[in-house]
């Protein structure tokens, strides 16, 4: 490749990288207000159980092309709501993974400091869900002292 043409490559992937984080933190902002949604109208009793499978249903039938809102992905992301809305902090960092990473970590890890080190150990080492799911199997953070997760 011509060297002069190296910049405006470099140009290219470093906005490329930079719509696909954007897309990312939309997307984790839309599942964190449907977890919001579904989470308060099962806390008022305006909804019960099923509701959310009829809601899967509905979106299935009147938007067929829109993926990923199966009744068990909606129960994620009310999950997903639910497990971060009382730490601030914490709920900033998952903007910045994957929702597959995010599903590991909120359903495979049990304390909130457990969850905090493998949200930043992700974002600092960039896994992917793969790495991280093996970092996860391996206990990487019961070997190592909370206190030594780089900030």
């Amino acid at each position: 490749m011509e060297q002069r043409f190296v910049e405006v490559i470099q140009l290219i992937k470093e906005s490329q990288s930079k719509a696909i984080k954007a897309v990312n933190t939309e997307l984790m902002n839309l599942y964190w207000r449907i977890g919001k949604y579904i989470s308060a109208r099962i806390e008022t009793s305006e909804w019960g159980q099923s509701v959310v499978k009829e809601l899967a249903f509905f979106i299935k039938q009147y938007e067929p092309e829109l993926k990923g809102f199966s009744d068990k992905n909606l129960w994620r992301m009310k999950q997903f709501y639910e497990t971060y809305r009382s730490s601030e902090r914490l709920s900033a960092l998952t903007r910045e993974l994957s929702w597959t990473n995010n599903v590991l970590i909120f359903s495979r890890t049990k304390t909130v400091e457990e969850k905090e080190f493998y949200l930043k150990l992700t974002i600092e080492e960039k896994y992917s869900s793969r790495e991280l799911e093996r970092q996860i199997n391996s206990s990487v953070f019961e070997r190592q002292p909370f206190t030594n997760c780089r900030s």
